[in-house]
């Protein structure tokens, strides 16, 4: 039996994150969530291995665009795609700024954001990140 790939939600909405988590796995995938850039990061650190991180661009703390300065430095944990998300008009030149794979604007349209956990998670042309960090350990 395949094993749920992993969904990380990053955002300080708790409402958002519920919603997110309860249609995320509805649709068969095991969502772990943080409130910030940092606890995301942590996450990550202690060995959480993501398909996808979907990521609110705007947050207290350690905001979207230092989690991914973070992120990219880091080459364990650069691979794993990220989706931005965010109400700013100028979201798409964030997201081009930030190198996200993709950005959904807010409010965010649940179709469109599971086509996009789909495609990065499920799709063969996109091979899951964390299988290439585990055979790269071996």
């Amino acid at each position: 039996m395949e094993s749920k790939k992993t969904i990380l939600v990053v955002d300080d909405d708790d409402d958002l994150l519920d919603v997110l988590r309860e249609v995320i796995e509805e649709a068969g995938y095991l969502v772990v969530t943080a409130r910030d850039g940092q606890h995301a990061f942590q996450l990550l650190r202690d060995g959480e291995s993501p398909c996808l991180i979907l990521l609110d661009l705007k947050m207290p703390g350690m905001d979207g665009a230092e989690f991914r300065r973070l992120q990219q430095a880091d080459s364990r944990l650069a691979d794993i795609p990220v989706v931005g998300f965010t109400g700013l008009s100028n979201g798409e030149s964030e997201a081009r700024r930030l190198a996200l794979t993709a950005y959904l604007r807010k409010p965010v349209k649940l179709h469109q954001l599971l086509e996009t956990i789909a495609h990065y998670c499920s799709d063969p042309d996109h091979p899951d990140p964390a299988q290439k960090r585990t055979s790269a350990m071996g």
